[in-house]
């Protein structure tokens, strides 16, 4: 009945009511008396004729009392129908559809609230005035960061006292789930529409709540279309913001490393990115840096930060014992307090170790390198291992950092398959060529690449289209068979033998003006092939002298992949036999430098964690031939989620059938967490057959765009919009323009007329049946209508006998 009635109580008590006119109706049956007088067969002759007459009045009138009882019920209860059976007597119901931005730029502060305290607060207050017009409104109440799943307990709840009861508590405990992401309304309203296609005969209100931030409203192209797209004559859309104006707001942008090259107590360099989103210079900026939330004696300040502009600050830090770390900046809070913070997550190893191959006659050329890298390796924080080629196939390779190819003639098929799986799934390999270098064996690795070339990359596509392409081969260019002399500078010929781009590997060279690579002498390189056209792939970084390539770096998959065509050390001790002079003398510190430059350059990135953003899943992938498929997630500590245990599985689309697993080969399962709402960093724990655990960290941070604080106005509303009908741009704090005639109050005017006309009719049919006193005068004599209803006839003759009663009854 409750969904009839508003108060439904006083229906119910009213259908008792019922019973009153149909009482009345037979104690008027009980009150006639028969009397008998002269001329009574006259009556009885009349009676007859009429009965069915009277009995169908007296009916008529019983059913038109009962209405006005049902009528004056439904009148106070407050009956509600159907709208589709009222289609005719008045308009549908109204649909409240409220779009509630829950995004990280909502938790904007001023004062003791924020954009998302005020978004419910207005809520709190439509549900509360739309109760109290009474009418048949409903709501839905619809997130931005779960636009396709409406809450289930307010989904096309009809808005009544009890509803503002509940949305009391349940607003209480929301404000403590405003998000950290991203708000995308690309995928919001097509959300929308597909809520408001569920009744399309209802009359429909889309409430949208939200701090519009000019770069995602002010600056869209298609702002205009997509809210005209909302909109027709049965829906309109309501623009509610819920901040007053722009907020001052700092934010740490950016914050990165050279984490792939850290090792433990070598100094790490880091570097900060501080973006000013207010309107006024911000000055003397105090940042904090904590290791594993113990903050470093360093004291870092930005002097001053202007309106609209980032500064950038670099600083290194030292990390003590190997194993799994957290670093983080902070910065004073503000408008928006969790862009203060932003958080990485480091693996640091004792060592970096670098695998040196070596194919020289002992190793001679290796150990240039090696006193390069590896001198103090509690300064540089590198270890080198050096080995002859056919030894790598004994090497796990995903353990070292970078490896270098020195003077190889060739390559077995199964170390260049193992280096190409290193390569392409993160790692670094240099090349160096030598004299004993095989033309042959890189050429045909070249070869792979001219044909991947011809089939990807067709002529007519531009070096911009195809500046990102990646090389299809370890060594993707063709060499000459044999090295050349470069001639030596004179008056006819010169300058210096070494022309380098500004790479970070060359800086030390580059430095000054190129001194120190001044005194560099290149006395042998090899050449490329006759007519060899380089790669759209590869990009050389280094030219000698005669513009011949010396240099050249490409990508692999998600490594990298360093050519020098002259070799790692001098070759041949003699000076007449040389390739180069560059390790010896005042050339050393450019030499080693070179080299440290190079390893961070090319090093292993597979072991590199990148900050995830918030909503992002963490997948875990699990061997079942060595882990347990059980993964336990442990959220951000302050963030009140609580730890999660999930199984690995097979995932869907990649699920094999026994028959396409190879042979010894355990299929991969993975644990998916998805849970990531909060910032901060997340531990997951995964346990070894040996039940010996394992914990990982990674870090997740709030999307910088959250931190742009510039907001679009209602006047820029208004001047973007004008000329649409059907959408209300309001003020801050004003619901105003959404008036509108409920279904509730027409039906009560309804009512109020039916009951004018039910005791009408009701009036006339009792007047025609009651009785009213009349004097009549015949020859007969006179009889009298007695207001009783009992008749009076001169001589007062009454007849008991049941005879008589019968006839007139």
């Amino acid at each position: 009945m409750s969904q009839f009635f508003i108060h439904p109580w006083m229906a119910a008590g009213g259908l008792a009511l019922i019973s009153i006119p149909i009482i009345i109706h037979l104690l008027n049956r009980m009150r006639y008396r028969t009397v008998r007088f002269a001329a009574m067969e006259f009556l009885l002759q009349s009676e007859q004729q009429n009965r069915r007459r009277l009995l169908f009045e007296q009916l008529l009138l019983l059913l038109l009392r009962i209405l006005i009882v049902l009528a004056i019920v439904a009148l106070f209860a407050r009956l509600l129908l159907d709208p589709s059976q009222l289609a005719l007597l008045e308009k549908p119901e109204t649909h409240h559809l409220v779009v509630l931005d829950d995004s990280g730029s909502m938790r904007d502060r001023w004062g003791d609230t924020t954009a998302f305290d005020e978004a419910l607060e207005t809520l709190k207050r439509l549900a509360s005035d739309l109760a109290s017009q009474g009418g048949n409104h409903s709501l839905t109440l619809l997130q931005t960061s779960q636009p396709d799943r409406s809450a289930t307990s307010l989904t096309r709840r009809r808005i009544d006292l009890s509803l503002v009861g509940e949305l009391e508590d349940k607003l209480e405990t929301m404000q403590q789930e405003c998000g950290y992401g991203l708000a995308t309304w690309t995928e919001v309203f097509p959300a929308i529409q597909r809520q408001l296609a569920v009744d399309k005969n209802a009359f429909q209100i889309v409430h949208v709540l939200s701090d519009f931030r000019a770069s995602e409203w002010g600056n869209s192209p298609t702002l205009k279309a997509d809210l005209e797209a909302l909109k027709d004559e049965q829906t309109i859309v309501n623009l509610v913001p819920t901040v007053p104006a722009r907020h001052n707001n700092l934010a740490v942008t950016k914050f990165t490393g050279t984490l792939h090259t850290a090792a433990v107590k070598v100094p790490l360099q880091l570097t900060v990115d501080i973006s000013n989103y207010g309107e006024a210079v911000v000055e003397n900026v105090p940042v904090r840096v904590l290791i594993d939330d113990e903050p470093i004696p360093q004291s870092i300040s930005i002097p001053q930060i202007n309106a609209g502009e980032s500064v950038q600050e670099t600083f290194e830090v030292s990390i003590a014992s190997a194993g799994e770390h957290v670093i983080s900046v902070q910065i004073s809070p503000d408008a928006i307090a969790a862009d203060n913070t932003r958080y990485l997550t480091i693996d640091i190893p004792e060592r970096q170790r670098i695998l040196i191959a070596d194919g020289s006659e002992q190793t001679r050329e290796a150990d240039y390198v090696a006193d390069a890298l590896a001198a103090d390796p509690q300064i540089t924080g590198f270890e080198a291992i050096v080995i002859r080629p056919d030894s790598i196939r004994d090497q796990d390779l995903s353990t070292y950092a970078a490896v270098y190819l020195l003077n190889i003639d060739r390559l077995a098929p199964d170390v260049l398959k193992s280096l190409e799986d290193y390569v392409a799934a993160g790692g670094g390999i240099a090349w160096f060529m030598g004299d004993r270098v095989d033309s042959s064996f890189y050429n045909d690795l070249a070869s792979r690449e001219s044909e991947e070339e011809t089939e990807e990359n067709p002529t007519d596509k531009s070096a911009e289209e195809t500046s990102t392409n990646q090389a299809e081969s370890l060594f993707p260019i063709s060499i000459a068979a044999s090295p050349v002399n470069l001639l030596r500078a004179d008056d006819t010929n010169p300058g210096a033998d070494l022309e380098l781009n500004d790479n970070p590997i060359f800086e030390i060279l580059n430095a000054a003006d190129g001194l120190l690579a001044l005194f560099v002498n290149i006395y042998q390189h090899v050449p490329l092939a006759e007519g060899f056209e380089i790669p759209k792939s590869v990009k050389v970084i280094g030219r000698l002298r005669d513009q011949s390539p010396l240099f050249l770096e490409s990508r692999f998959g998600e490594g990298r992949v360093f050519i020098s065509l002259t070799s790692a050390g001098p070759v041949n001790n003699t000076d007449e036999n040389r390739w180069h002079n560059w390790p010896f003398d005042m050339n050393a510190p450019g030499f080693t430098v070179f080299h440290l430059e190079l390893a961070k350059s090319i090093a292993n990135r597979m072991r590199t964690r990148e900050p995830k953003l918030v909503n992002e899943p963490i997948n875990i992938v699990i061997d079942p031939a060595v882990s347990y498929p059980e993964v336990r997630f442990n959220p951000p500590a302050e963030g009140g989620l609580s730890p999660t245990s999930i199984t690995a599985t097979v995932p869907k689309s990649t699920e094999k059938s026994p028959k396409e697993t190879p042979d010894g080969e355990a299929q991969k399962l993975v644990a998916e967490y998805v849970d990531t709402k909060l910032p901060g960093v997340y531990r997951i724990v995964t346990e070894d057959l040996a039940r010996e655990s394992t914990t990982t960290l990674t870090a997740f941070n709030v999307p910088v765009s959250e931190s742009e604080v510039e907001i679009t106005t209602p006047e820029e509303f208004r001047r973007e919009l004008a000329g649409v009908e059907g959408i209300i741009v309001q003020d801050f704090g004003s619901l105003e323009g959404l008036a509108r005639d409920d279904p509730g109050r027409e039906l009560r005017l309804l009512l109020l007329l039916i009951l004018v006309l039910l005791f009408a009719g009701e009036q006339w049919l009792a007047y025609r049946l009651g009785f009213h006193s009349r004097d009549t005068v015949s020859s007969r004599g006179f009889t009298s209508r007695m207001p009783s209803g009992r008749q009076f006839v001169p001589g007062d003759q009454r007849s008991s006998s049941p005879a008589a009663k019968g006839v007139a009854s």
